[in-house]
């Protein structure tokens, strides 16, 4: 059994600068899209308004995704 447990960070940065957050509303029109790495930095400092916000969101229709950023994304 292996023990030891390595977090590769590259990885991990790779992964959080490859993708982004987006809001579309029901005709599926882009209405708000951000970096994966800036959301949770915001998600840090503005929590409570951006967990407010989301749930509104859903509440009126609006689908939340996380996509890559290096295709370029046009509501499907």
């Amino acid at each position: 059994m292996k023990t030891n447990f390595k977090v590769a960070g590259k990885g991990i940065m790779n992964f959080l600068t490859s993708r982004k957050v987006v809001l579309e509303n029901k005709r599926n029109e882009t209405i708000f899209d951000l970096q994966l790495l800036w959301f949770l930095i915001a998600m840090i400092f503005l929590s409570g308004f951006i967990i407010v916000g989301l749930i509104i969101s859903l509440l009126l229709g609006c689908k939340i995704s996380i996509v890559e950023s290096d295709i370029d994304y046009i509501g499907k």
